[in-house]
């Protein structure tokens, strides 16, 4: 019974990769989180390298799928040495310590590695992180592979899903709570940016077949891509959820100067090929998928 621990397990992506592999026959998987660790989830700091291993130690899993980390690009462009200790120091001792004890490891990374300037970016393409959050991934990245060569990187751009609050996303925070205030009569959206909002639950598909791919046949290793394929700017995805929730497109004022904040990428598109050539991986359309979420809020 293969043993599979994921780290940041309450998270917007950690919470459906978890119920997608508990949901396989066979599978132990062990949830871990800090601040929000409760019910079956292990609160673990992954700041304590001590504490990492013990746990590495008791539980023993095959695999570690790293999904903790700082997301925010403006947070960590207020707080960058916290960034770096959660995003790299953590990911360096992860590392070490799963190649120390035979653990196959695969890094969450994003499309914020790539300064956006010459898109789609193949797997193998040259990293240009243009703010600290992306400067900090590209790092993660390096430090595992500092580790072994016997892991992988999956690298994801802007996230959805079901979430706690609405601030949870980059794709609902602020748009849905106002499109669900009805005094709101002009709101403001980013349509600078080409953005490919991806599922989570695509995401954690995705990652299920991977790790299957790998309990089978061992050869899994190295940097993939996974991204929705529809390219939209935060204004259009404002419209498509306008209509699901039955307000007036018209409310929404298209922005086309860049977003203020850390610096973002204009398109930072990722090409999927090493998946799409494997039969792997899963697309929801994104209106399809909103209104799911919607729904439930």
């Amino acid at each position: 019974m293969p043993g599979i621990m994921v780290t940041g397990a309450s998270g917007l992506l950690g919470r459906p990769l978890v119920r997608e592999l508990k949901a396989q026959p066979g599978w132990q998987v062990f949830g871990t989180a800090f601040s929000r660790a409760g019910g079956d989830l292990l609160r673990l700091d992954l700041r304590d390298a001590r504490a990492v291993e013990d746990a590495l130690d008791r539980l023993r899993p095959a695999i570690l799928v790293h999904c903790a980390a700082e997301r925010r690009p403006d947070v960590s462009a207020r707080d960058a040495e916290g960034t770096r200790q959660l995003n790299v120091a953590v990911t360096a001792q992860l590392a070490v310590a799963a190649a120390a004890r035979g653990i196959w490891m695969l890094l969450l990374s994003t499309d914020y590695v790539f300064d956006g300037l010459a898109p789609p970016y193949a797997e193998d393409a040259a990293t240009h992180p243009l703010n600290d959050y992306g400067i900090s991934k590209r790092d993660a990245e390096l430090a595992l592979w500092a580790a072994t060569s016997d892991a992988g990187v999956l690298r994801v751009p802007i996230l959805y899903g079901e979430i706690n609050d609405y601030a949870e996303s980059a794709v609902t925070a602020g748009i849905v709570p106002a499109l669900l205030d009805p005094a709101s009569r002009s709101v403001r959206c980013d349509a600078w940016a080409t953005r490919f909002p991806t599922s989570t639950d695509d995401v954690a598909v995705t990652i299920r077949q991977m790790l299957a791919h790998r309990l089978h046949a061992a050869d899994l290793r190295g940097t993939f891509h996974w991204s929705g394929n529809e390219p939209m700017t935060k204004y259009d995805m404002a419209v498509t959820m306008a209509r699901i929730l039955g307000r007036d497109p018209a409310i929404l004022v298209a922005d086309p100067r860049p977003p203020g904040g850390a610096v973002r990428p204009k398109n930072s598109q990722l090409a999927c090929t090493r998946l799409e050539r494997m039969g792997l991986g899963r697309r929801t359309p994104f209106a399809q998928a909103m209104a799911r979420i919607l729904a439930k809020h």
